[in-house]
């Protein structure tokens, strides 16, 4: 019997799933309805907000009466702050998804360059399910050892890298 091999064109994602290593499910879902609410952000706001801005914010939480978003930037942060109000009123007059919105919060993420050219949700999702660095003091989870095994074993053909990569989760 064969192992089936992933698809070579495939996104990292796709490769990341067929290793084992996909999103819990209710976690795909809202990563799903949080890019769907930004978007719908962007295109009620594209008017109101500068372009840096717009292009670095994300909707991070969402509730009947409350909105989360994320900036890129302290300045951007201040700036929808400042202008709530107004942002409010917009929302909640020109969309039914916002008609009971209260407040808005907003939270300041640091972001790579990847991220803010970053407005395809695939790209997105692929970005959140890549594992973060260890620390150089820190030995890697199970679940990091485990990932990176059935990522050497069923995504990689390089052989080096491969046996690079069991050498990594093995210490």
């Amino acid at each position: 019997m064969s192992k089936k091999q992933p698809n070579r064109l495939a996104q990292l994602i796709d490769h990341q799933a067929f290793a084992g290593s996909a999103l819990p499910q209710t976690l795909a879902d809202n990563i799903r309805q949080y890019i769907k609410v930004t978007n719908e952000v962007k295109e009620l706001l594209v008017d109101c907000l500068p372009e840096e801005i717009l292009n670095t914010c994300w909707v991070v939480g969402f509730t009947s009466e409350q909105l989360t978003l994320s900036v890129g930037s302290i300045t951007a942060a201040n700036h929808i702050r400042y202008l709530q109000s107004a942002y409010l009123q917009v929302l909640t007059e020109q969309s039914i998804t916002f008609k009971q919105l209260k407040q808005i919060r907003v939270v300041v993420a640091k972001t790579s360059a990847d991220n803010h050219s970053s407005k395809q949700p695939s790209a997105l999702l692929a970005t959140l399910s890549k594992p973060c660095e260890a620390n150089k003091n820190q030995a890697l989870s199970q679940n990091t050892k485990r990932t990176i095994s059935q990522a050497a074993e069923h995504v990689t053909t390089d052989e080096n890298l491969k046996k690079a990569l069991l050498r990594l989760a093995n210490h």
